[in-house]
């Protein structure tokens, strides 16, 4: 209820304000023309001007030479006054002032525009939505060697097909058969065949080798195109075979389940 009086008191004050200028105008205007009537040798009718440049436009520039046509008749202590105007400029933006003070006020006060507090709100929430895509992404970066997982998701695999063929297909050829690179469909290793192992040759690299690292890449990504990797059968066509050969070691943990450990037999 309070909203609503202060909402139409305001749209009264604004409706009064403009009444009373309306009416200064226009008293104004009468004033003038009485004045005129009554004494018109006060005012000078100015001489017609030659057109004007933008910058006279803008600043109601008088010529020095001009500036008899501007002079008042009253003199104090031996000194005229020039019927100057506002630079017209300064009057335009003073207009514009105007309009906007009116239009703000009409936004904010009377159609119910977002308060100060709504707006804090609204940037407050769209802090917390950026930090947590920001949380997100360094959980993604935590992933390392000493971290990764082998992912079995179908989702995961296709998502690492897809990181694979756009960044190591072209050495290690097509579902990972060799070309310039080493095989990696096939059961030897030159660093080691666990995913702990692959994951860091992927990262850090092997310059020394032509392996560049994909550290870059983030840990996400570089565990998808691991466990893609580990799902590779070796195909006939594939590149001769390097490094030592790599087994799951299978280690019974209860008499129900097994759980395979990494492991590289020399």
């Amino acid at each position: 209820m309070n909203a609503i009086l202060s909402d139409s008191f305001y749209l009264a004050l604004l409706l009064v304000i403009a009444v009373l200028l309306i009416c200064l105008t226009i008293l104004y205007s009468v004033f003038k023309s009485v004045f005129k009537t009554l004494y018109p040798d006060a005012i000078k009718e100015k001489a017609p001007k030659k057109t004007a440049t933008v910058y006279e436009q803008l600043t109601a520039y008088v010529p020095i030479e001009e500036e008899h046509t501007i002079l008042m008749d009253h003199e104090y202590d031996g000194i005229r006054e020039l019927d100057n105007n506002l630079p017209p400029w300064w009057v335009y933006m003073f207009y514009a002032c105007i309009l906007f003070a009116v239009a703000y006020f009409g936004y904010y006060q009377v159609m119910g525009g977002p308060s100060q507090k709504q707006e804090y709100e609204t940037e407050l929430a769209e802090f917390k939505a950026a930090r947590e895509v920001k949380k997100k992404a360094s959980n993604e970066k935590s992933v390392d060697e000493n971290t990764v997982v082998l992912l079995t998701d179908a989702a995961s695999i296709s998502f690492g097909k897809s990181l694979f063929e756009g960044n190591c297909k072209t050495c290690h050829g097509d579902a990972g058969k060799g070309l310039n690179g080493p095989n990696l469909a096939d059961e030897y290793w030159l660093y080691g065949g666990s995913v702990k192992d692959i994951f860091s040759t992927a990262k850090y690299g092997k310059i020394e080798k032509g392996m560049p690292a994909w550290g870059m890449l983030g840990g996400k990504k570089l565990e998808a195109i691991v466990s893609y990797i580990k799902q590779l059968q070796p195909a006939p066509d594939g590149k001769a075979p390097q490094g030592n050969k790599y087994v799951e070691e299978v280690v019974a943990v209860d008499s129900t389940a097994t759980l395979p450990v990494d492991s590289i037999k020399k």
